[in-house]
């Protein structure tokens, strides 16, 4: 596949979600949070790497609260020249524009420091059932999971999981997808 028929894919993905009503959305994001709240790597998890949602992606601030009810420390990733970071978040965190605008930690707060107990919550726009993951194009975690020694567990609804994806040879595999309906 061509780098302008991965473009257009991308495209017609984040169309359809972008066209799923808000009432919809509501009940995806809900499901797909209490979904990810029962998995035994969130109830075991030492520290939970997150996202904010962008473009229609899965909203799982829900499972914010139930980290910190549980004293497990949120990250969330700060986009920066050198590439990306996860930095502490909680409720009264002040968010600042990353290098893309999209809110994130100062660069001053504390870094994640994962273990093979972290998850991560990875953000995108499909997978596929065969490990592929479709992103934004950027690359960060693409880079960031071959040195990540946790759980990475890609988010996303049911309806974006494909039986394949384009992909190319520096794009990372997925090991785990979660949907509204469980993991997969």
């Amino acid at each position: 596949m061509s780098a302008n028929e991965k473009k257009a894919l991308r495209r017609t993905l984040l169309d359809a979600r972008m066209a799923i009503s808000k009432e919809e959305k509501h009940m995806l994001d809900a499901a797909l949070c209490e979904a990810i709240a029962a998995h035994e790597r969130f109830l075991t998890a030492d520290a939970l790497l997150s996202y904010l949602p962008i473009r229609g992606e899965p909203d799982l601030e829900t499972l914010f609260a139930l980290a910190e009810a549980r004293n497990i420390p949120i990250f969330l990733p700060r986009c920066e020249a050198d590439g990306m970071r996860f930095l502490r978040y909680t409720a009264k965190s002040a968010l600042t524009p990353d290098r893309y605008g999209i809110a994130a930690p100062p660069s001053t707060a504390d870094e994640a420091v994962p273990t093979a107990s972290t998850l991560c919550l990875v953000p995108g726009l499909a997978a596929g059932r065969d490990g592929t993951r479709l992103g934004y194009g950027g690359g960060f975690y693409d880079r960031f999971l071959p040195r990540f020694e946790g759980y990475s567990l890609f988010a996303v609804y049911e309806r974006f999981v494909l039986d394949t994806l384009p992909h190319e040879p520096h794009d990372y595999p997925l090991t785990h997808v979660i949907t509204e309906k469980g993991e997969l």
